[in-house]
């Protein structure tokens, strides 16, 4: 078996698979996606819009809610793609043994990887899409921006897939997920810029805190409220990261398989 030739065919196969078992239970797994954000941007939109008033964000005034939204999309893109490498492909690599099963069949490691870290990405996409359709009917994401933030999603979805797809091949019982959920993902998503300008942070963890993978794809959903000034450094960070963390998971899920 050639584990590094790949084929789109195989790939998508490997893909669609998942995707039909998505379509069984599509009604179910499409409600967090679409009632996280409205539950986030009610209680803390409505709640500290308030308090808060207006937010200074790239040198614009702009209303609390309006600086929030797109950092919702980013959330959605985050906890999904991640989740989904993570749980996702931990419960089919050790319990259900289905990365066993598909290399039975015509399939190299390479094909059964990409397709469960496209499907991983594909779940971001779904989180971060619908998150933007509920800012864009709520006014507070231009939709024209949500058209040209879809490559900016992907990405994101992307580099968050192949961190949970490292997850998946590094513990060895699903309760050690919680982790590197509590030791990464969860600072990410209170400290980069979600709910709050990182300027306000004390220098060292404002520091810390811009280097998060999540800071990066927050500010580059914002660009149709302030083009980061060092947009191109964000991008290249982003994927910088995904290269690493995916040659990662391979490293670390190839040998489970191949022993």
């Amino acid at each position: 078996m050639k584990s590094r030739s790949i084929t789109a065919w195989g790939v998508y196969s490997v893909w669609r698979r998942h995707a039909k078992v998505y379509q069984r239970t599509w009604l179910v797994n499409c409600l967090p996606p679409i009632s996280e954000p409205i539950i986030y941007l009610v209680a803390f939109g409505y709640g500290l819009t308030p308090l808060i008033g207006n937010v200074t964000y790239g040198g614009q005034t702009v209303s609390y809610l309006e600086f929030i939204a797109p950092a919702m999309i980013s959330i959605g893109v985050l906890f999904q793609s991640f989740f989904e490498g993570a749980y996702g492909t931990f419960i089919r690599l050790n319990f259900q043994k289905t990365w066993q099963a598909l290399l039975t069949a015509p399939l190299t490691f390479s094909e059964v990887f990409l397709g469960d870290w496209l499907w991983a990405a594909t779940k971001g996409m779904i989180a971060g899409s619908l998150t933007g359709l509920v800012a864009v009917v709520w006014g507070l994401y231009p939709a024209l921006s949500l058209l040209f933030s879809l490559p900016i999603m992907f990405l994101g979805s992307l580099l968050f897939g192949a961190m949970g797809l490292l997850t998946a091949g590094s513990v060895r019982q699903v309760d050690q997920v919680n982790v590197p959920v509590f030791l990464v993902i969860v600072p990410m998503f209170t400290l980069c810029g979600t709910y709050f300008p990182r300027t306000t942070l004390p220098p060292g963890l404002k520091q810390v805190a811009d280097t998060l993978p999540l800071s990066a794809l927050t500010d580059l959903m914002r660009w149709h409220l302030a083009l980061p000034q060092y947009w191109w450094l964000g991008s290249l960070w982003m994927i910088t990261l995904t290269g690493i963390f995916a040659g990662l998971a391979v490293r670390r899920i190839y040998p489970q398989l191949m022993r």
